[in-house]
């Protein structure tokens, strides 16, 4: 029996991150661009349609060595509607409002500064701007990891009284990807 428990004491503590797919995250790790491979939502009982981002949603996260991030996250089928050559009348411009509620609903965007906690695995971003202004100002922390060369963010929150965790997860835009797929 004591043999069993040294055996098993020893595998603990010799497995590596790499056993199941985590790196070690630095924060020259995180530099770059990232694109949105996808966003899982889950309660307690299991997955959840979440509340705002859609399936297949695209995105993009830039880290720069500056301290300068910014992230876009896009549903997809979004509607179109013609660009004016020109500012047009509040008359005119009402009469897309519908068009620009639905924009606004399936578009999510913020640009800001970053930090990286490595010992904890947070990175916080400070919001300078967002697409909805109330966020300009609020810092972001949130878990990620490097799993298999992805990146995985892990929020946890309440959604109408329910735990939840929305899981968003990256792959490096390689620098010879000059057509990046949307």
């Amino acid at each position: 029996m004591l043999a069993v428990v040294c055996s098993c004491a020893v595998l603990c503590r010799t497995a590596s991150p790499q056993t199941s797919g985590a790196e070690h995250l630095t924060r020259d790790k995180l530099l770059g661009a990232w694109r949105l491979v996808g966003i899982e939502y889950s309660g307690p009982k299991g997955s959840l349609v979440d509340p705002f981002y859609q399936a297949g949603s695209t995105g993009i996260i830039i880290y720069e060595p500056s301290g300068w991030m910014s992230v876009h996250i896009v549903a997809p089928n979004r509607q179109a509607w013609e660009v004016p050559a020109s500012r047009v009348s509040a008359a005119a411009a009402a009469r897309d409002v519908p068009l620009k509620v639905a924009a606004f609903d399936s578009y999510y965007a913020y640009y800001g500064t970053w930090d990286f906690n490595e010992s904890t695995s947070v990175v916080t971003h400070h919001v300078r701007s967002s697409l909805v202004p109330a966020e300009s100002g609020i810092d972001y922390a949130q878990t990620v990891a490097l799993d298999g060369g992805r990146l995985v963010f892990t929020t946890h929150g309440k959604d109408d009284g329910q735990e939840t965790t929305r899981r968003k997860v990256w792959e490096r835009i390689a620098s010879t990807d000059t057509h990046p797929r949307p």
